[in-house]
């Protein structure tokens, strides 16, 4: 089975490195003196279909599209028009001085990764040369979508796990440059690891996630309704640090 490479499998995928250095500790301290042999989670994963599950495919596509609306946000603290309220831009430690614009630097980077992955995935598929464009808000709209017109056979490619990655820490790195995060909902079932209600349900990412203090469990939505389907929490690792 293909384990699909999005955030719906990171409870499963932080469960099994958790056994594994579990497992690590057992076998290499005294045989004499160690206890159990470490049990590994009962946790399944979402299966990709092929490589990404359809919620994560749908974040991609969203998480995507929503580049293009964070642009215009980010650009307009290069204008202007919303205040910089720290020296972020700065090196920590470093004697050089900030660019004079480092939101549009931030958004040139991010039109300098989408066209190179437009420029591979032509060059892949045969569809000649990508037209040069010039760089700007017109022509990040641009790549992207043309992006999310062949997003699905991207994504059903095998090569294409970095790249549905990294969009979806674009769409996080912009949304904290824009202070556009958008507001979780929350959830009336009680967290299954701490036991206490504060699960939020994190729209953007299709994730449930638990703001209470030293827990930080993540989990898909599927895992999230097994209570309410009458079906018992699965289980977890013994600790999940809040996602970043």
């Amino acid at each position: 089975m293909s384990v699909c490479e999005g955030p719906c499998n990171r409870t499963w995928r932080q469960g099994r490195e958790a056994f594994v250095n579990a497992l690590t500790t057992w076998e290499e301290s005294d045989p004499d003196t160690r206890g159990d042999r470490p049990i590994p989670p009962d946790i399944i994963p979402t299966p990709g279909e092929p490589v990404w599950c359809r919620s994560c495919t749908g974040g991609i596509r969203r998480a995507l599209a929503d580049l293009d609306n964070l642009a215009p946000l980010i650009a307009a603290t290069s204008d202007g028009y919303r205040t910089r309220t720290d020296d972020s831009d700065r090196v920590r430690g470093s004697q050089a001085a900030p660019s004079p614009s480092p939101a549009a630097d931030v958004l040139d980077e991010l039109y300098g990764y989408l066209s190179r992955i437009e420029a591979q995935w032509r060059e892949a598929r045969g569809y000649g040369t990508r037209p040069e464009r010039s760089r700007g808000a017109p022509a990040l709209t641009v790549v992207v979508s043309w992006l999310s017109a062949h997003l699905d056979s991207i994504l059903a490619d095998p090569g294409s796990v970095g790249f549905g990655q990294s969009v979806l820490r674009w769409q996080r790195h912009l949304q904290a440059l824009a202070k556009a995060r958008p507001e979780g909902k929350r959830k009336p079932f009680p967290c299954p690891r701490c036991d206490r209600r504060t699960l939020v349900h994190e729209v953007d990412r299709d994730l449930v996630r638990c703001e209470g203090a030293d827990c930080g469990r993540v989990m898909s939505t599927d895992e999230y309704a097994t209570p309410v389907r009458g079906r018992p929490w699965p289980s977890g690792p013994p600790h999940e640090r809040p996602p970043t």
